[in-house]
């Protein structure tokens, strides 16, 4: 499955360093991880020359945090709106839940009923997709969940299961179309290896494309307000 970034964690800045939040384990390998808001987490053992960490690793940070900038541009001036099917839309509390493309406008409830309207959309979305997919490739799946994927996409299970994250319903069509290449991939090569990745550009020759969109719209994701309240309910 597509390994997004891991989502923020608790601990705040540290000695004097705006942007930077250090999390002390014992035993663990250092770590450097560019988070979606901008700020740079390092995981280290208690000890770590933390300075010296950074400083090696200068030139990396600064590229990824000025690719994290450059995706929050995209969301310049899209405060309070949801992002969906590669659009942003405006709320408007109404009698019942929906989608009025034409007018960039999505009516709800309650989040709850929003959110159950959300995942059932999803689904029949996905299914016709899958069904083309998998009858392209030769494969069969035996299932579509929709689960609370705290740091995945989706994935697939041995037996055929396909489990998606609800937020696959803010990506552009053919993005979600190459979510479903991706994980049928998995029932030839369960890895991520080169005899996978080759696979997966047999069915889906764009498929480098299609991955840095998801990175994109993860970092767009993790940050909107919407999105954030539909995880918690």
């Amino acid at each position: 499955m597509p390994s997004p970034p891991p989502s923020p964690g608790d601990p705040g800045p540290r000695d004097g360093q705006p942007g930077i939040e250090v999390r002390e384990r014992a035993g663990c390998r250092p770590t450097i991880q560019v988070l979606p808001s901008g700020v740079v987490r390092v995981t280290a053992p208690p000890g770590t020359d933390i300075p010296s960490l950074l400083g090696k690793h200068a030139a990396w940070i600064r590229r990824k945090r000025e690719e994290v900038l450059a995706v929050a541009g995209d969301r310049a001036g899209q405060e309070g709106r949801i992002l969906l099917e590669g659009r942003f839309f405006r709320l408007e509390a109404g009698p019942s839940c929906g989608i009025r493309g034409d007018e960039g406008v999505v009516s709800y409830t309650t989040p709850a009923e929003l959110k159950a309207f959300l995942k059932d959309r999803l689904v029949r979305d996905l299914l016709p997709r899958l069904e083309r997919q998998a009858s392209r490739m030769g494969l069969r799946f035996t299932g579509l969940s929709v689960r609370e994927q705290r740091t995945r996409w989706a994935s697939c299970s041995p037996s055929g299961g396909i489990s998606v994250n609800l937020r696959i319903l803010a990506l552009p069509g053919p993005v979600r179309e190459y979510l479903m290449v991706h994980e049928l991939t998995h029932l030839f090569v369960p890895d991520h290896s080169k005899r996978y990745w080759k696979r997966v550009g047999e069915f889906y020759p764009d498929y480098r494309f299609a991955e840095e969109e998801l990175k994109r719209y993860w970092i767009l994701l993790e940050e909107n307000s919407i999105w954030k309240v539909l995880r918690k309910i």
